[in-house]
């Protein structure tokens, strides 16, 4: 094992623990936040269909994005893991209807809504984590579906870190050649870039 992956590890682990430290009905509080963030981020970029997910745990909850970006009249999509453990997307219309239990226990597009769009027509792809920092480095679960799924659509499709305040480490990410940044990571009052989200202002622009 070497000292990237047990650097991960750590840090890993004091992240989540941060994260389920926040109570429930803060959680709420600050994903509504966050989804709106978002959202303003999306409407800035001209965004049309959107991958976001459906949270496992204590992760930032991305259901009210998903409500937002529907009731806008853009569209969605999901992902689900793949047997050969990379990850695959597909559209969905309405999540009551169109969503079934998958892996680990998340909601994904029911079988016959898979692979219905290809990634390379996503305009945006929302990304949980476990952690991030200001050099917009993910740290995710450690299974790199994400980072297999993103390496093909770096550079072509916004890719955008979802995340409360406290998923923020003040302190660069241990990194791999394989891990992907993200264009933007966006919290409840954290941007990075700063000043990238209109629904907020920067630190900098706090501090002035």
């Amino acid at each position: 094992m070497n000292s990237v992956t047990e650097l991960k590890r750590a840090f890993r682990d004091r992240y989540t623990g941060i994260r389920k430290a926040v109570d429930p009905a803060d959680a709420k509080l600050k994903s509504l936040r966050v989804a709106a963030n978002v959202f303003s981020f999306l409407r800035s970029r001209g965004s049309e269909l959107v991958l976001v997910y459906h949270k496992i745990g204590a992760e930032a909850d991305a259901a009210p994005l998903m409500d937002m970006i529907l009731k806008s009249g853009l569209g969605v999509a999901l992902p689900y893991c793949r047997e050969d453990r990379r990850m695959g997307i597909g559209r969905v219309l309405n999540p009551r209807l169109d969503l079934t239990e998958g892996a680990y226990g998340t909601m994904e597009p029911a079988d016959k809504l898979k692979d219905n769009i290809r990634p390379d027509q996503l305009s945006a792809v929302v990304c949980p984590g476990v952690a991030f920092d200001a050099n917009r480095a993910r740290l995710g679960r450690g299974a790199g579906y994400y980072d297999r799924f993103l390496q093909e659509l770096t550079g072509k499709t916004v890719i955008i870190g979802y995340a409360f305040d406290c998923q923020i480490s003040p302190e660069p990410l241990p990194r791999e050649s394989h891990d992907v940044t993200m264009d933007a990571v966006i919290a409840e009052t954290l941007t990075f870039p700063a000043g990238c989200c209109p629904a907020i202002n920067s630190p900098e622009e706090d501090a002035d």
